[in-house]
């Protein structure tokens, strides 16, 4: 899971792909973390994984059966202090 500013929601999907496909990915805010608001700390930036491995936030692949993607959407900074 991607490690986010203390917030009691996090965000990340993960699939397993059945049949032979070709995948497109256009994502952002991957490499610079979402900064924390009134002493509330960073979030942390988004990930990309295909069978663990971390893919560029803009890439395409052809996929196999059992290929699992993983999405960790940025985890938005905490606002606050703890």
């Amino acid at each position: 899971m991607v490690q986010t500013g203390s917030a009691r929601w996090r965000e990340g999907r993960t699939a397993e792909n059945r049949k032979p496909c070709r995948l497109s990915l256009l994502s952002q805010r991957r490499a610079l973390a979402p900064k924390g608001a009134a002493g509330g700390e960073d979030g942390a930036p988004g990930r990309n994984l295909l069978n663990g491995e971390e893919l560029p936030g803009s890439c395409s692949r052809d996929l196999v059966p059992g290929d699992v993607l993983t999405v960790e959407t940025p985890g938005g900074g905490g606002y606050g202090r703890s």
